[in-house]
């Protein structure tokens, strides 16, 4: 059906590289884009580091992307601090690798920090100052 759309628009060469594209996902074509599709990609090993800091003193947060599948791929992170979007980021994975990313957050107010990334979550304190 694709082809026949895209042959009807005069866009045959975007109807190849669209079957390239699904092919080289796993997909066949024709076959519907849905949740029960697997992603090749993997995050895990989460890492908050240090877990309790100062305000205002980074903490380091780590995440491993594996590439499960047999092309290289780009992988989009999405950081969010206590549900807030804090930053993105993009891991660039070859065939059958991982590859850590790493984001870096301060905050100046005293209180523990919920953090998510794809799936992940942890948490950081900052503890109030003594002085």
């Amino acid at each position: 059906m694709w082809a026949r759309v895209l042959r009807l628009l005069g866009i045959v060469v975007v109807s190849a590289f669209l079957g390239y594209l699904l092919a080289g996902n796993g997909l066949g074509v024709g076959t519907p884009l849905s949740s029960s599709v697997r992603s090749p990609f993997l995050v895990s090993n989460l890492s908050i580091q240090p877990a309790e800091v100062r305000p205002n003193e980074p903490v380091t947060v780590t995440v491993s992307v594996a590439n499960t599948h047999h092309t290289w791929g780009i992988y989009s992170l999405v950081l969010k601090i206590n549900g807030v979007k804090e930053a993105e980021g993009q891991a660039n994975v070859d065939a059958g690798s991982s590859q850590d990313v790493s984001f870096s957050v301060t905050r100046e107010d005293p209180g523990r920090y919920r953090v998510f990334i794809n799936g992940l979550s942890g948490s950081f304190h900052v503890v109030t100052p003594t002085y």
